[in-house]
Parts: C-alpha cells; sequence; structure tokens
C-alpha cells in the first residue's frame, strides 16, 4: 500500500555476500516505480543494494559499493501484469567463481537471462551493503523516510542471510493447472539469528511478524493492511489503464482518487460469462455537482449499464449507440432516486445514495438473460416502477434485465465532478477483501462458498468474484 512498508534495524551484521529475497507481488499500479526489497539509503548512500519494479516494467536491481555502482540488472522483460502475483527471486553470492552466478533474478521460477541493462562489476567476494551493521532492512520502500513505495500485495516473503537458493525451494509447477505456485511451509532453509526472517503476514495486527521461529520482526510503518487476496486466491482490482493521469488508483487497487474537473473510470481485473455476482461500493463525494457511477463493461469495452449517484440527479442507464454513457442532463430536474436510462427513456430506480452510503451490487449470468440489482445499506432497491422489493437469491424484481449472449462482463467505476472547487474524493469498491479504502467493513459476511468479507449479508447463490469462485461458477 502506498507510503507503508515495514522496517527492521540491523543492530548485528551478518553475510553481506551470500543472501536470498523471494516475494510473491502483485502491483496495483503501473507506471510508478515499485520497491520490493533493500537496505535503507538513508542510512549508508554508498553501500546498499535495491530490488525494485520500475515505472516502465523492467525488473531491477542496483548494488552500491563505496559510492560506485557495481550492478545495475534490469530484464528486458517487462512486468506489467495486474492481474495475477508474479513470485520474484534474488539470489545473490559474491563467492561464486564466475561473475555471471554472482547476481541472479528470477521471475515464477525462470532465470532472467535478457537485460536491458547489465553492468556487473560486483568482484568476488564483495560485500553489498546488505545485512550491514547500521542500516536497516527495508520491504516495500527504498528509504525509511518513504520513497518508490510498493503499491499492491506482498506475499510469503523470505529474507535469508547465508544462504544462497533457487527459486524451488520457494515454489513449484502445479502437476494439474502448469501454472507456478508457492510452497507455503518450504523445507531445506536455514534463518540465521540476526537477520532472516519468513513474512508470512498472517497476523492483522503486527503484519511485521517473523514466522522463521528467529523473532525478526519488522516494524510497520504507515497503513498497511492485510488483505485475503494471495496466490492461492485472487481478487480482482480495478486497474488505471484508462483514467487519466490526474486520477489515482489508490489501496492496492481498490479505491479510485478523483479530482476536480476530471470525470474517468476504472475497469476491474477479472471478468465472468456466467455465474451469480455480489460486489459493493461505497464513496465518499457530498459536494455539489459531484458524481460517482457503478458500471458494467463488456468484452473489455467500454461501460454498458450503469449505476450513477450525483446530488442533482442520479441514474442507472445504458450505452447509447456504442459511443459513451446516456445520461440525463445534470440540470433538468432534481431528483431523489437513480434513473434507468434504456435507449433514452428515463425509469426511476431505487433510493439515491448519499456520501459513504454503501450500494450493494447483484449480477446474475446464469441464464440467457442477465439480471441485475442494486441497493443500499442492506435493503435492495424496488423494481423501477413498482413497489416489489428486488431479491436477487430468488431472481425476482431485478433493476434491470437484458440479453446475456456470449459476453465476459466485468466491473467498473468511475468518478467525476463538474466543479473546479470540490477538491478531492476517493470511491472505494469492495470485491470481498473487506475494505472500503483503508476502513475494514464493520461485519464479516461470507458468500456461501466461505469467501470474501463483506458489510451485507450476500444473496444465497451470489459469490465474491475472485480466482477460486471463477474456477467453480465463472
Amino acid at each position: 500500500m502506498a507510503n507503508s512498508f515495514l522496517k527492521r534495524e540491523v543492530s548485528t551484521g551478518t553475510n553481506q555476500k551470500t543472501w536470498t529475497v523471494s516475494a510473491w507481488i502483485k502491483m496495483s499500479r503501473t507506471g510508478v516505480s515499485h520497491t520490493i526489497f533493500g537496505s535503507d539509503v538513508q542510512d549508508d548512500g554508498s553501500n546498499y543494494g535495491s530490488l525494485s519494479i520500475e515505472a516502465d516494467g523492467l525488473l531491477k536491481f542496483i548494488n552500491l559499493q563505496g559510492g560506485s555502482l557495481v550492478t545495475n540488472f534490469q530484464s528486458n522483460r517487462k512486468l506489467l501484469d495486474l492481474t495475477s502475483f508474479y513470485h520474484i527471486v534474488l539470489r545473490v553470492d559474491t563467492t561464486q567463481g564466475s561473475a555471471g552466478d554472482r547476481i541472479r533474478l528470477y521471475v515464477n521460477g525462470i532465470q532472467e537471462t535478457s537485460w536491458a541493462y547489465s553492468t556487473n562489476s560486483a568482484s568476488q567476494n564483495a560485500d553489498t551493503g546488505v545485512f550491514k551493521s547500521g542500516n536497516a532492512t527495508l520491504v516495500g520502500t527504498r528509504i525509511s523516510t518513504g520513497g518508490n513505495n510498493f503499491e499492491g500485495n506482498i506475499a510469503h516473503m523470505h529474507i535469508i542471510s547465508g544462504q544462497s537458493h533457487p527459486p524451488s525451494v520457494f515454489g513449484e509447477t502445479d502437476s494439474l493447472t502448469n501454472e507456478w505456485k508457492p510452497k507455503l511451509n518450504p523445507t531445506g532453509i536455514t534463518y540465521d539469528s540476526a537477520n532472516s526472517a519468513f513474512l508470512k503476514f498472517e497476523n492483522a495486527g503486527a503484519l511485521g511478524t517473523d514466522s522463521s521461529g528467529q523473532s525478526n520482526t519488522f516494524a510497520v510503518n504507515g497503513n498497511l493492511k492485510q488483505s485475503n487476496s494471495t496466490p492461492s486466491n485472487l481478487f480482482p482490482i480495478i486497474h488505471d489503464f484508462e483514467i487519466q493521469h490526474t486520477n489515482k488508483i489508490l489501496n492496492a487497487g481498490t479505491s479510485l482518487l478523483s479530482y476536480a474537473n476530471n470525470t474517468n473510470g476504472a475497469n476491474c481485473t477479472m471478468m465472468v460469462a456466467k455465474g451469480k455476482w455480489y460486489w459493493e461500493v461505497k464513496s465518499e463525494t457530498d459536494a455539489t455537482n459531484e458524481s460517482y457511477a457503478i458500471q458494467l463493461y463488456k468484452n473489455g469495452s467500454h461501460a454498458a449499464y450503469m449505476w450513477r449517484f450525483d446530488p442533482n440527479n442520479s441514474q442507472v442507464g445504458r450505452i447509447a449507440n456504442g459511443s459513451g454513457i446516456t445520461y440525463l442532463p445534470n440540470n433538468t430536474t432534481t431528483n431523489s432516486a437513480p434513473k434507468f436510462i434504456f435507449e433514452n427513456s428515463a425509469t426511476n430506480y431505487g433510493v439515491a445514495a448519499t456520501a459513504n452510503d454503501i450500494v450493494m451490487c447483484a449480477l446474475d449470468l446464469s441464464g440467457a438473460t442477465a439480471k441485475l440489482w442494486f441497493g443500499k445499506n442492506g435493503t435492495w432497491h424496488n423494481a423501477p416502477g413498482g413497489s416489489n422489493v428486488g431479491v436477487p437469491h430468488t431472481g425476482a424484481y431485478p433493476g434491470l434485465s437484458f440479453a446475456k449472449g456470449d459476453d465476459f462482463w466485468g466491473i467498473n467505476i468511475s468518478s467525476g465532478s463538474n466543479a473546479a472547487n470540490n477538491g478531492e474524493r476517493d470511491t472505494h469498491i469492495n470485491f470481498g477483501t473487506g475494505f472500503f479504502g483503508t476502513v475494514a467493513v464493520a461485519s464479516a459476511n461470507e458468500d456461501d462458498n466461505g469467501v470474501g468479507i463483506f458489510e451485507y449479508d450476500v444473496p444465497a447463490g451470489f459469490y465474491a468474484i475472485c480466482t477460486k469462485n471463477i474456477k467453480s461458477y465463472g
């Protein structure tokens, strides 16, 4: 998470020549530098190491010794995938006689050998500055005052002083899916008592806890949060490929930060073609002329159906002529209820949301006709034009029905403003990770598969969007 990191002071220096770092990482943004691991530049700017993914997606390890850049490896391969975890292993052993064996980098079990930059001047038996007495070891930043912080998720992290291990110690190929997956309890590792650690991130109240048995716990800095999105079961995030640079994706891909006089949307990273799905949205929007939208998009294109809130005119609608969302003009009539816009025909729907209301969303793609329900704060909206409350688990009284076809459907959220002085605001989406931004949900409702953490009860037969559920139902 941005501006959050782990730090541990190195009071007793250990082997700076031979060490290994293994981590499963998933970024939530592109175009920014993500530091995974390093020694604190602030402590010793002449002797340090840093492992990162750069803004252009290049995997990078640099090492300064005596103020000189002796190692600068940057892969030709660009790591730009926001939909899955990467397994990164940095294997350092300057005792090796062959210079090519002194610094080795691996992605998903495969050694990187094609380099955009490949400075390798590390002499045999050279110290690297990592685990140097008086330095600090950092996870998620390159400097303890904050800089190039990692934005996303880090899981199953091993920091090992004195040993050089290949990626097969930490991961293996799944015999059924042929995918690279983590070994949750790897063997053959000796953790030294001074600086090695195994970070499982199991304790939400102490995310720096060391599970190696050596009690080398890291201090938590910033607003770091535990996530249930893991390499074994991944939840979607919203991504920044379609928003302007003035807007930002925050909180590991669960929040859209928007600024005045900008209206931008962000698609989620997973799509479904069948099944029944539930998610929640909460916005801090409360100023005049501000709005946010919860939308569906299909086959990776623009939004097709939406639920929109703004103080002047809240709507639910359909794309018009394939070229954007059809809205009612904001300045025609003040409405207290959302509306459906279908082929330019408006229908009242439900009750408008105000700032910090939680909007419940249920999408049924199990039949030829798709159905969509919205509600807020625990109550489902009445069907448009009637007094019958929507009942997602029976399929009754949806807000909108439409031909599903053979398309794939995803979720989009957007936020915007018509005024220059409205400042910035956040819109948060909870796919089941249990947070609206950095605030945990008050309840802990799961779906029928025991998956997800939601504020409100998930309708029977509906599921959180995640890799585990998509495999079974999507």
